[in-house]
């Protein structure tokens, strides 16, 4: 089985060897690993092809995560996909557990458990088999799951509407999966450090105004899940 180590990346110069290498060094050896650089101006896309050929590199002009993560999972030939930011970690028995689960369980998501390093200090240890009604109480997955290639194709990606609005793609993504019966299965054991940091998308999206038109959109596109809404 093929897995697809997909990282995009804009203006991470100083962290994205780290994340790169974090895929390289990955014990499982049946991956392969894509670099998306969104157009970058810090010499970013000059340091992921310093790694060419172990990894292949495709270079846009900035359009934002999701357009990014979509470019990755259109040039990606794994059966999985697992997606990776270019300032994020991967511990190097990541993709082995990955493999392992997606043989025992042929499940079309798989979330990975996250320790939080950097500004904020926390274990994330991911519910055993989310459900759509657990998203009630919050988003249960980390961004950095491994999807079926032919799920995410069938959804079309990740959301562009959510990079204009700045954030939640992940969590759109997850409804569009779900409301489609897809299945998810998460591993418990830490498999990637998370990167905090005093200013991130993460803190934007936590901003009641950022907060309630993310929200707003999502009801749009799945008004099925009204009740969900955090705002």
């Amino acid at each position: 089985m093929k897995i697809s180590i997909i990282i995009p990346s804009f203006g991470q110069a100083q962290y994205l060897p780290e994340s790169i290498e974090s895929a390289l060094n990955q014990t499982y050896k049946n991956t392969e690993i894509i670099v998306i650089d969104d157009g970058s101006a810090d010499g970013s896309l000059d340091i992921a092809r310093s790694y060419e050929p172990g990894i292949k590199v495709v270079a846009t002009t900035n359009r934002g995560l999701a357009s990014a993560r979509n470019c990755g999972i259109m040039n990606a030939t794994g059966e999985y996909l697992l997606f990776l930011d270019a300032d994020d970690i991967l511990v190097e028995t990541a993709v082995e557990r990955v493999a392992e689960k997606a043989k025992e369980t042929n499940a079309d998501i798989i979330g990975l458990s996250i320790r939080c390093f950097g500004r904020v200090i926390q274990d994330v240890i991911l519910m055993p088999e989310p459900k759509l009604e657990d998203f009630k109480a919050g988003n249960r997955l980390a961004y950095c799951s491994a999807i079926k290639r032919e799920a995410l194709l069938e959804t079309g990606g990740y959301s562009a509407k959510m990079d204009v609005l700045g954030g939640f793609e992940d969590l759109h993504l997850w409804y569009d999966l779900l409301l489609r019966g897809k299945k998810i299965v998460t591993i418990p054991e830490i498999l990637m450090l998370y990167r905090t940091k005093e200013s991130s998308m993460w803190i934007e999206t936590e901003k009641p105004e950022k907060k309630k038109a993310l929200w707003e959109q999502i009801i749009k596109d799945f008004p099925q899940i009204k009740d969900h809404a955090k705002t």
